[in-house]
């Protein structure tokens, strides 16, 4: 028995997410504040693949968080500034618990990839699959997708993928439930309640949209909860960890030839701790390897899901209807937790597949971002436009299930003229984020005398955006024209790769090529509005205006 496969869920080896991990363009050129916000953006979204158990495009990006660090920060033009060497060292403190957790990983993919392999060679034995696999490669999309390891298929933790454009309000849902869910374990308020209306949420869910009925899906709380207390007590003690048989066996078995760590500096004392990007990373743990159990042959074309059991006597299906519903008065009804893994079952996991390609065929997640929030930043700025002078302020927000959301506009301190805005006291931003688990997702802007377009100066700020995350916006509001407003990114190629070179030093300056940057709104693009989508709103500023 095996699964139906498709380039877009093939495994990436770790020879081959160490190679992607390498792919970014360090350019010493962007200010180092952009860079350390980078690291601080690459290193919580690493967290959050963990906790989701997308454990391919959590050793990406640790991988990439450890070898900016390591082999790059240091050598900022501005790294020795009193405020860089304040953002860098808490950045290099994380860097022995990365190294840790990035060991823990390589075995359970190495492991997922030798199960694809041995299914692959299985099928071919029995059928052929070669005019298939041609008619699934033909199309660009499907090879964009294979590059993509955050669709990467892993024979223990499998995953639903899902075309964003068809299930929007399930995204925006799924993301109130998990930032709920986030502010209730800070709170330290995860009760049994609590639990119990999580359990009703995702079986009603998983009948409807999922077609699965909750007999095919039989969790063991309590064994899971063993298992992964068990985990993280071996995470957070290496002496332990080293101790371990089996962990000695499975460090043996790991291939050395794919990848040599980045050395640590010496002055850095390599010794477990705990990342310190919020009091609840603790959660975020590595998954011990399952022995292979038995799988089920589905036709080829078909999804990865459980074969459905006849139909029980009696029993409606449930229809799917959003969490967030009114009820009744004194009821606490919350956002709740995703499905867990058990002994006895694989944990179907959901995930959004891009929402967009870049030019150069990268696959950028979609973004969320809240339809009021310009009109909010638009009455905050009021003043500054009255007078003409520009103004910004940081998206913030959080990765849920391969996907963006923007929750928060945070108004930094800044320097404001008729052209330009600057951020100013970087470490503020970067500490606020991090108190609050959330990571920079772009920005916005007003021209309060000029069109909606995209400045030389603006193209120059947005690469410091999007070199290090792809889906970065900047949104231009321009409200004495039409139109008033615009969503954008830069196309690579050509516009990042040209502003990255660009060493023009005065303000306002020509760039030689066109098409530099591109609408980034749908359709066409990957940011969707959404009214649903709360946020909220923190001033920065120590006068308040």
């Amino acid at each position: 028995m095996d699964y139906a496969f498709s380039d877009e869920v093939r495994p990436m080896s770790v020879r081959e997410l160490t190679e992607k991990a390498k792919e970014y363009e360090w350019n010493p050129r962007i200010g180092f504040k952009f860079w350390a916000r980078a690291a601080e953006t690459i290193h919580h979204e690493g967290q959050v693949y963990l906790h989701e158990g997308n454990l391919a495009q959590a050793y990406l990006v640790l991988l990439r968080y450890s070898i900016l660090v390591l082999e790059h920060l240091g050598s900022h033009p501005e790294a020795k500034a009193p405020d860089s060497r304040k953002a860098l060292k808490p950045l290099q403190r994380r860097i022995p618990a990365i190294i840790e957790i990035l060991e823990a990983l390589r075995p359970q993919l190495d492991e997922s990839y030798d199960q694809y392999l041995k299914l692959i060679a299985a099928r071919q034995a029995r059928r052929d699959v070669a005019r298939e696999s041609q008619r699934i490669s033909s199309s660009p999309a499907s090879r964009h997708a294979a590059n993509d390891p955050a669709l990467s298929w892993n024979h223990a933790s499998q995953a639903r993928i899902l075309d964003v454009r068809d299930h929007q309000d399930l995204a925006v849902d799924l993301a109130k439930k998990e930032l709920y869910r986030r502010r209730r374990h800070a709170e330290g308020a995860e009760d049994e309640e609590y639990k119990r209306r999580d359990a009703g949420f995702w079986e009603g869910w998983n009948r409807n949209a999922l077609n699965t009925d909750p007999g095919t899906r039989s969790i063991d709380d309590d064994d899971l909860q063993r298992q992964m207390e068990t985990t993280r007590r071996r995470l957070d003690h290496p002496d332990d960890l080293r101790a371990s048989e089996s962990r000695d066996r499975a460090l043996e078995s790991t291939p050395s030839a794919s990848y040599s760590y980045p050395s640590i500096n010496k002055s850095i004392p390599f010794r477990y701790v705990s990342p310190s990007l919020s009091s609840r990373t603790e959660e975020y743990s590595v998954q011990p390897p399952r022995p292979p159990k038995e799988f089920i042959d589905f036709p080829e074309n078909e999804p990865l899901r459980p074969r459905p059991p006849p139909p029980r006597p009696d029993k409606e299906p449930l229809a799917y209807s959003s969490p967030f519903e009114a009820s009744s008065p004194g009821t606490d009804v919350g956002p709740a937790l995703p499905p867990k893994l058990s002994q006895t079952t694989k944990q179907e996991r959901v995930t959004f597949r891009p929402a967009a390609y870049l030019e150069n065929g990268e696959p950028i997640r979609p973004v969320f971002l809240p339809s009021t929030l310009r009109d909010t930043f638009m009455k905050v700025a009021a003043d500054n436009t009255r007078q003409g002078l520009e103004m910004c302020g940081i998206l913030c927000g959080t990765p849920v299930n391969n996907a963006l959301f923007i929750s928060c506009l945070l108004i930094p301190e800044q320097k404001c003229t008729s052209d330009t805005c600057e951020t100013e006291n970087e470490n503020a931003i970067i500490e606020y984020c991090m108190g609050r688990d959330l990571i920079v997702i772009g920005w916005i802007h007003t021209h309060p005398t000029q069109t909606c377009f995209m400045s030389s100066r603006d193209l120059h700020t947005q690469a410091g955006y999007q070199v290090m995350m792809a889906e970065s916006i900047a949104i231009v509001c321009a409200p004495r024209h039409t139109p008033s407003w615009g969503i954008f990114r830069l196309t690579k190629p050509p516009g990042l790769p040209h502003i990255l070179q660009c060493t023009h030093n005065d303000t306002f300056h020509q760039h030689s090529i066109d098409n530099i940057y591109t609408d980034a709104g749908h359709p066409g693009g990957h940011v969707y509005e959404s009214s649903n989508l709360d946020f909220e709103l923190h001033d920065l500023r120590p006068t308040k205006h």
